[in-house]
């Protein structure tokens, strides 16, 4: 099963509203119109913002959609493109 379709109908619907608004589109088109992929990366991202105040997208290089398709939680392919960046490690209170 994956991460979309383990979620409860309410959550889904949040963040389907949440990606018909414009900002929500850039989920969609980066994750190529896949709604629950692209519901992935806006959770991942909504994370990140809230407690970084950085976006996954300013991660270098992460391979998201790999950790999608491993049925990895949000939270925790973000913690492993954070630990795998020198910014993220940082801010992680790892060291440089």
């Amino acid at each position: 099963m994956s991460w979309w379709n383990e979620q409860d109908d309410q959550r889904r619907a949040k963040i389907s509203a949440a990606l018909d608004t414009e900002r929500g589109q850039q989920y969609l088109r980066t994750a190529d119109g896949d709604q629950g992929f692209a519901a992935w990366l806006l959770v991942a991202d909504v994370t990140c913002l809230r407690r970084f105040g950085m976006s996954i997208f300013d991660i270098a290089d992460w391979a998201w959609r790999d950790a999608y398709d491993d049925d990895q939680p949000p939270a925790t392919a973000l913690r492993d493109a954070l630990e795998a960046d020198d910014m993220g490690a940082l801010l992680l209170g790892g060291e440089q």
